[in-house]
């Protein structure tokens, strides 16, 4: 039996950790969110990106079907305003070529999307539409980035 356990270890699928972060779309504060059950940061409405807690564990080699899990709770923007229910939802984790930190954003209507990217949302090559990453945006534009910043014009950066 001895002789068998490295050679199951060696069987198993690296993996990374991957840090949480929460851009709040809404204008509920989100009190605080999962991903599979590790606790990640609060966000105020029409916040967030600032704050990152530790960790939850991904494949290093995207493949389809991946899930999370998702489960947030709605903070009360005083003490007379009711209390939103819990929500939880699985959502598919999109493609990803390289390791970095699982965001969520979460939107009115108790919707939610998730990237894994190693850049932040203001970065040109943070892989989400415009449209849905309002109201953060890009710093600068992907021509700019390329031109100063990385010569080599790796779009895989993020």
């Amino acid at each position: 039996m001895l002789l068998i356990s490295p050679l199951l270890g060696a069987c198993q699928e690296p993996t990374f950790s991957a840090q949480l972060v929460a851009y709040n779309h809404s204008d509920t504060p989100i009190y605080f969110f999962t991903v599979n059950g590790t606790l990640g940061p609060n966000a105020m409405a029409q916040g967030g990106g600032g704050k990152f807690s530790c960790c939850v564990s991904l494949p290093e080699k995207w493949r389809p079907g991946m899930r999370a899990k998702i489960t947030w709770e709605y903070d009360r923007m005083n003490e007379t305003a009711p209390q939103l229910p819990p929500q939880s939802i699985e959502i598919e984790i999109p493609k990803y070529k390289k390791a970095g930190n699982f965001h969520v954003h979460f939107y009115e209507n108790h919707k939610a999307k998730v990237v894994i990217s190693s850049c932040g949302a203001e970065h040109p090559l943070y892989p989400m539409d415009p449209e849905s990453l309002s109201p953060w945006k890009a710093n600068r534009t992907k021509s700019d980035y390329f031109k100063y910043e990385n010569r080599n014009r790796d779009e895989n950066v993020c």
